[in-house]
């Protein structure tokens, strides 16, 4: 009997977990979503479409997906491989689906309903991204011992930092910190035109003007 008893409240637990948690999670739809709108339908309650007894908000708070796990406000669940989103705060739930366009749209109930909009934050771009073929390196000479006139070695440029022979790393804007092979800072700008133009001064009072223009593809 008390086995019985066992497997029947087993099998209920079962049944009381909802679907979308039973099924696995996703990080195709990982990412930042910001509110778009909040539509007030009605006290569910009651029926009414006032907002008498409702809190207003214009957008509902930035919507985040992180290994498939989402949290927004007080809301927190996941997404499973078809979009599908599932969230719960301590008073509210939470149905709602992703879209091919980065969109979530969904219903939130308790005693109110609302549906909530979410869009997609777009991934940043790389626009600096490439390779970068030396022109030339010219020398202003105000000490003996400078270096002579030169190209500089290739530079590589990758999700904002400099790889390989330079190091360093690049701004949103194209602003350049580096140092080049023999740990001379440069501090340069790439231009729009995917020229970078960089000037140093060394140690020894040597300035020298670095010249890379972008590969072509």
């Amino acid at each position: 009997m008390i086995g019985t008893r066992v497997l029947l409240m087993i099998a209920a637990c079962a049944m009381a977990t909802p679907a979308a948690a039973q099924a696995p999670t996703t990080t195709a739809f990982d990412g930042a979503y910001l509110g778009a709108s909040n539509t007030f339908e009605g006290d569910i309650d009651t029926g009414r479409t006032s907002a008498r007894y409702c809190p207003q908000f214009s957008r509902p708070p930035t919507l985040s997906i992180v290994n498939g796990i989402a949290r927004t406000g007080p809301y927190e669940g996941s997404v499973v491989a078809q979009g599908v989103l599932v969230m719960r705060s301590f008073w509210s739930h939470f149905d709602g689906r992703i879209g091919t366009q980065g969109t979530v749209r969904g219903r939130s109930t308790s005693g109110c309903s609302y549906q909530f909009v979410w869009q997609k934050v777009p991934a940043p771009t790389m626009p600096f991204n490439s390779d970068y073929t030396g022109v030339s390196r010219e020398s202003r000479r105000s000490k003996a011992g400078c270096a002579p006139r030169g190209v500089p070695g290739t530079l590589i440029i990758r999700s904002g930092v400099a790889l390989g022979g330079w190091q360093g790393n690049v701004s949103p804007q194209g602003i350049l910190s580096l140092r080049s092979p023999n740990g001379t800072p440069v501090e340069g700008q790439i231009d729009s035109q995917g020229i970078i133009r960089g000037q140093d001064t060394s140690d020894v009072g040597c300035s020298s003007i670095w010249v890379w223009r972008k590969e072509a593809g």
